[in-house]
């Protein structure tokens, strides 16, 4: 049986990393204080690993809630604050506007008249506040695309570069970024006439690294691409 003191608790992460790990207790922690106070009793949890602009009925967990929610009779559905809900304005204002109109209230548990009240102060709060969540996942993203142009830049400088030679920014390290040291050994026994069986025989036996000869002949054309490739980049400075 249900009351009209019951209510469902939504939370939402954007990687399963966040899932686990902070986010979701400080979520949690906030609706269930503001549940506690106002003498709510809760019925279901829901939680989705989703985009912040992905729309809120595409998302599993959120229409299991609906879904739920429909089925015993719950209307108000909570959860910590509005980026939770959504991290894109229209995405906020459009599910808000029709939970609404189904009878549904909607709580932020950090600022609960933001979405209970329908006054033009509130609307205008509200709106600005979301436009603050988009801002902030907008800047998010820019500052991780910079990040990742400056640090391709950086390692293609280095020598750290992917098999289509960009610079690499993410995925698996390659040997020599794990094994720098072994580039000056790998040189040595390949100017000594080893072949690249032996060279990988060598390492194993005499010094633990299990790198196959596949991997010493990639080590072999990274580094002499690389030695090119900075003559090249000299020659060019030269001539500014």
């Amino acid at each position: 049986m249900t009351t009209n003191k019951d209510c469902l608790i939504y939370m939402r992460t954007s990687t399963l990393t966040n899932k686990d790990g902070d986010s979701v207790h400080r979520q949690k922690s906030s609706i269930m204080k503001w549940v506690k106070s106002n003498g709510y009793s809760v019925k279901g949890e829901y939680w989705d690993i989703e985009s912040g602009k992905m729309d809120t009925m595409v998302r599993p967990e959120f229409l299991n809630m609906i879904s739920d929610s429909e089925r015993m009779g719950i209307k108000v559905l909570v959860f910590s604050d509005q980026s939770r809900l959504s991290r894109d304005i229209i995405v906020q204002e459009s599910t808000y506007r029709l939970l609404s109109s189904r009878g549904y209230s909607l709580v932020s548990s950090e600022n609960p008249n933001s979405f209970l009240e329908d006054t033009p102060t509130s609307n205008l709060i509200r709106q600005i506040m979301g436009s603050f969540c988009e801002f902030d996942r907008s800047s998010t993203v820019h500052k991780l695309k910079v990040s990742r142009i400056r640090k391709r830049e950086s390692n293609y400088k280095k020598g750290i570069v992917t098999r289509n030679r960009t610079g690499k920014c993410e995925g698996s390290k390659r040997i020599l970024e794990v094994h720098p040291e072994l580039e000056s050994l790998i040189i040595k026994l390949n100017k000594n006439g080893s072949s690249l069986r032996k060279i990988s025989s060598y390492l194993k036996d005499e010094l633990g690294y299990s790198i196959s000869f596949h991997s010493v002949g990639r080590i072999l054309k990274d580094i002499d691409w690389m030695k090119k490739e900075r003559r090249r980049l000299k020659r060019i400075e030269e001539t500014v």
